[in-house]
């Protein structure tokens, strides 16, 4: 689905807007077939076992507000927004101030008119561009998510230092990632075709790392550790959900642009295939509490 020809940045390059965007930047009409009607590009949750997905996202991103400790009226950060269910839900369910940044201008107009057309325009404030190249006030969040963004950025101790910065004293960051089991599986499967067709062909650009990594990224800006989830079964569902989703829609998709279908069911088996073997999906929470 990485149709622009654009190349693959080296490490220690910085995001390309471009490149990352040959995958978020698409028309949402893509997303909309197969995704839930909240656009919500993520593992949901599955307590009962038996949910559909919209409800599952939905419980999914009640989840997240717990573990920022959400009251009611914080202000929040969002980074890597994608279809913006998660910055119109905290501003309509949490009565927050959600900032969401996006490098994906596409994004952003969608996450706009929808902000609007739920009555919540007021409270969402929408940001284009990269993480370290926005303009964000120092000390100002009471919470911060990035969900499945941060795998895109290759300075993810930087960011992390940032994102430091811009918390209030006590307020937390809910990271969420796939990640490799560890180091030696990484080493063993970052170059195999099915990594590099997912990572590479399907996103343009990103990096899975051990958890171990975060944990450490985490501790070195400062931040005490407070949690840690795995979420990769709810994301196995999750991705099940979802082809079925594709397989229902395969018509649609393929109109959008010739055998997309196919490459996108591709994606998801080799996610799916990876789960508990070469990769988990975890939550990390931590505070600043100094």
């Amino acid at each position: 689905m990485n149709t622009t020809g654009q190349k693959t940045p080296r490490p220690g390059e910085g995001w390309s807007h471009g490149v990352t965007n040959t995958h978020y930047d698409q028309d949402p009409r893509l997303f909309q077939l197969f995704l839930d009607p909240s656009m919500k590009y993520s593992p949901g949750l599955f307590p009962e076992g038996n949910e559909d997905l919209e409800t599952a996202q939905h419980k999914k991103m009640h989840f997240i507000a717990r573990q920022l400790g959400l009251k009611g009226g914080e202000r929040v950060l969002d980074v890597g927004c994608g279809w913006g269910s998660l910055v119109c839900f905290l501003a309509r369910e949490y009565g927050c101030e959600v900032v969401g940044v996006t490098p994906a201008p596409r994004q952003a107009d969608y996450i706009r008119a929808r902000a609007a057309r739920l009555g919540v325009a007021g409270k969402v404030r929408i940001e284009v561009g990269h993480f370290h190249e926005v303009s964000l006030p120092t000390g100002a969040f009471q919470g911060m998510t990035f969900v499945g963004s941060i795998t895109h950025f290759h300075d993810k101790p930087g960011t992390l230092v940032r994102a430091w910065s811009l918390l209030k004293p006590t307020g937390n960051v809910y990271l969420s990632e796939t990640c490799f089991c560890n180091a030696a599986k990484r080493r063993e499967f970052e170059s195999r075709p099915g990594t590099k067709f997912v990572l590479q062909d399907t996103f343009g650009w990103a990096e899975l790392l051990p958890v171990s990594d975060y944990v450490r990224y985490f501790e070195d800006a400062g931040f005490s550790l407070r949690g840690l989830v795995d979420l990769t079964e709810e994301y196995f569902r999750t991705i099940e959900l979802w082809s079925e989703n594709a397989r229902r829609n395969r018509q649609a998709l393929d109109a959008i642009e010739p055998d997309l279908c196919e490459r996108l069911l591709k994606y998801f088996e080799i996610s799916n295939a990876g789960w508990g073997y070469t990769s988990k999906q975890y939550a990390l929470v931590a505070s600043k509490r100094r």
